[in-house]
């Protein structure tokens, strides 16, 4: 775990995307579209962190509408929002 300021809130996205993954499609939509929220930018870290968060933000906004328009997401999705998520976190360690 990392002593950075902004490791929770990497973090969190993480640990709630790998449990959206193995929840029900209609509970993954919800977790997954109250990150998008909870993602918001304050602009308040470095040009790096901000564009990795900036990445995850839309890897997991992505995957937020698959879930909400279709009842699903491709494997691809997931897979890009943990990726994106995970650069974040490594930023950070």
């Amino acid at each position: 775990m990392s002593d950075h300021p902004n490791f929770p809130k990497a973090d969190h996205p993480l640990q709630v995307l790998r449990q959206a993954r193995l929840s029900r499609n209609e509970t993954a939509a919800i977790m997954v579209g109250d990150l998008v929220y909870e993602m918001a930018s304050t602009g308040l870290r470095t040009p790096e962190i901000e564009e990795a968060r900036e990445a995850a933000w839309v890897a997991i906004s992505v995957l937020a509408s698959a879930l909400k328009e279709e009842a699903f997401a491709a494997p691809a999705l997931w897979k890009a929002a943990l990726i994106a998520t995970e650069s974040w976190i490594e930023l950070l360690i």
